[in-house]
């Protein structure tokens, strides 16, 4: 009886092996994973160019006791391109910027320029308005690297700029007006001004006398 049993027993187990088996041969194979979806690459934002004309520019130094620096430029295409983070100089060529749009409008703006050797200028914030002919800016500036103690420090910034209007006829582009004493920004930086020729190039030759 004994013998029964485990024959039984056995066949059951042989018997489930062969359905397993052949269950396993009609499986169908499983599908492939679906491939990775790449996120689309965005492109690079860019802050508008200002409309070339006269402009207002205000700095304000949060916690500082001087008084906010209020000048006027006469801006072209080429002044815009080279104007600082703050507007009020030629130092953009010595920055690399990543600008962003912010949700609730405006972009958003990071930026690192050498100031000098070593010497590094960190900039983040945000910008308001269209740009083109007025702006907000609310700026945190970090200086490292400089051998001067006092210039390493961190500095939040709040900046206004407007068009004013058409620049006066006697003014040049890159001509700054600051507290009623005229400079022009391509003098003072060293980059040919608009219209003139490259530093070093040949003089036309006089007409000859007759």
């Amino acid at each position: 009886m004994l013998q029964a049993v485990r024959r039984s027993v056995l066949s059951i187990a042989v018997f489930g092996a062969a359905v397993g088996l052949i269950s396993g041969c009609h499986k169908k194979p499983a599908p492939p994973p679906a491939p990775a979806v790449k996120a689309p690459v965005k492109p690079p934002e860019f802050l508008p160019a200002r409309q070339p004309g006269l402009w207002e520019t205000t700095v304000t130094e949060e916690g500082s006791e001087d008084a906010p620096q209020t000048l006027q430029i006469c801006i072209d295409n080429m002044t815009d391109q080279h104007l600082g983070i703050l507007g009020t100089d030629l130092s953009g060529d010595r920055c690399v910027k990543t600008v962003s749009r912010l949700s609730e409008g405006g972009w958003g703006l990071l930026a690192e320029c050498t100031m000098g050797p070593g010497i590094s200028n960190e900039y983040s914030g945000s910008v308001t308005g269209d740009y083109v002919q007025s702006y907000a800016m609310k700026l945190r500036s970090q200086t490292t690297g400089s051998k001067l103690p006092q210039m390493n420090r961190v500095t939040n910034y709040v900046v206004a700029s407007k068009r004013l209007g058409d620049c006066a006829k006697d003014q040049r582009p890159g001509d700054v007006i600051n507290d009623g004493i005229k400079v022009n920004l391509f003098n003072m930086s060293g980059i040919n001004p608009p219209g003139s020729a490259p530093a070093g190039a040949p003089s036309a030759a006089p007409d000859a006398a007759d």
